[in-house]
Formats: C-alpha cells, sequence, structure tokens
C-alpha cells in the first residue's frame, strides 16, 4: 500500500514537474515572441521616424539650397544693375570725351584753315609786291625796243660836265667810263707778246738811254 502511494505520489510529482517546465517553456517561447514584436515594433517606429526626420532635412536642405539660390540671384541682379549704371555713366563720359575731342579736331582744322590762308595770303601779298617790284624794275630794263636809247654815249659819262663836253670827248681821258675801259682793254696785250710797234720804241728807248749815258761820260 505504502509503495503504491509512493509511486503515485512520484509519479504526480513528475508530472508536476513536467507540467511546470513546459508552463516555464511556454511563458519563455511567449516572452521571446512578444520581444520580437516589439523590437520590431520599435525598428518600424525608428524607420518612421528616419524617414520623417530625413524628409524633413531634404526639406530643410532644398529650401536653404532655394534661399541661397534667390540670395546669389539677388546679388546677382544687384551686381547687373550697379554694373549697367556703370556702363551707362561710362556711355555718358564717353559720348562728353567724344564730343570734347570732336570739338578739339574741329577747331584744330579750322585753325589749320585759317592759318593756311594766312599763309596763303602772305604768299600772294609778297607775290604782289614781287611783281610790283619787277613791274618797277622792269622800267629800267634795257629791251630790244629801247636799247639805242639807253646804251648811248651819255649813258656812260658820269659827271656832267663830261656830258656836256661830249664833243671833245677822249677816251682816253676818262678813267671810269665803260669806253675808257674798253679803249684800255683793246691796248692790252698778254704778257710775252711784242710786235714791230713795241720793238721800235724798245729800241729807241735804249738809244736814248745810251745817248744820256755818253753825255753824262763826257760831261764829267
Amino acid at each position: 500500500m505504502i509503495s503504491r502511494v509512493g509511486l503515485s505520489a512520484a509519479k504526480t510529482g513528475a508530472v508536476a514537474r513536467a507540467l511546470s517546465t513546459s508552463a516555464a517553456g511556454a511563458t519563455e517561447t511567449y516572452s521571446f515572441v512578444q520581444a520580437r514584436a516589439e523590437y520590431r515594433a520599435e525598428i518600424a517606429s525608428l524607420r518612421k521616424d528616419f524617414i520623417e526626420e530625413e524628409k524633413r532635412r531634404k526639406e530643410k536642405l532644398a529650401r536653404d539650397a532655394e534661399a541661397q539660390r534667390q540670395k546669389i540671384m539677388k546679388a546677382k541682379a544687384a551686381r547687373l544693375e550697379i554694373k549697367r549704371q556703370q556702363q551707362a555713366i561710362r556711355a555718358k563720359e564717353v559720348a562728353r570725351e567724344k564730343a570734347i575731342h570732336d570739338e578739339k579736331v574741329r577747331k584744330y582744322f579750322e585753325e589749320k584753315v585759317e592759318v593756311r590762308k594766312e599763309r596763303k595770303a602772305e604768299v600772294e601779298r609778297r607775290r604782289e609786291a614781287l611783281v610790283a617790284s619787277l613791274r618797277q624794275q622792269s622800267a629800267k630794263w634795257t629791251t630790244g625796243e629801247n636799247y639805242t636809247e639807253k646804251l648811248k654815249e651819255d649813258v656812260f659819262i658820269y659827271s656832267p660836265q663830261q656830258i656836256s663836253a661830249r664833243g671833245t670827248f677822249d677816251p682816253s681821258s676818262t678813267s671810269g667810263s665803260a669806253v675808257s675801259w674798253l679803249e684800255k682793254l683793246q691796248r692790252m696785250k698778254p704778257a710775252g707778246v711784242h710786235d714791230s710797234s713795241d720793238e721800235e720804241s724798245v729800241t729807241s728807248d735804249s738809244s736814248d738811254d745810251v745817248d744820256e749815258s755818253k753825255t753824262k761820260k763826257d760831261e764829267e
């Protein structure tokens, strides 16, 4: 009887232990499934948060990029406006400088024309003065029409006394007239040339010298 009771008790304890072990295993299995589900839910939540955060970050980057682009475009537009204004100012300055340069060139050419006119007028005045002087001098020139009047004998005599005494004019007695010089030139001969008249004059002169020397010796 005791043995049966002990055996039944042992069996009951073994069954109880087996039941407790299975219950513990079921509890552990439930805990793992629940943890995995919670982990997956947490991962999904984190993924969702990450996606939302990444979306917000990209939107912020896009807004920042757009703001930066707008800022750059505004700065570029401001620079272009300043450049356009500077170009307009420079165009006005260039137009003013060109007008000043054109005015200087116009004045230069006008002055050049005036100087050319003055030079031409001066040349014309000199030419007219020269022509007048030549006309005045030409009245005294000797031409084919008046050479007989210009080359008369009275023209070559300097003094009025010689002009009044032209009836007794002796070419050899005048020293300043053209006729006296012409007579002298006709009597001149090259050096070393002697004619018969010169030899006779030399012979007569030598004989006269000999006679004079003899007379002097006789007197002594």
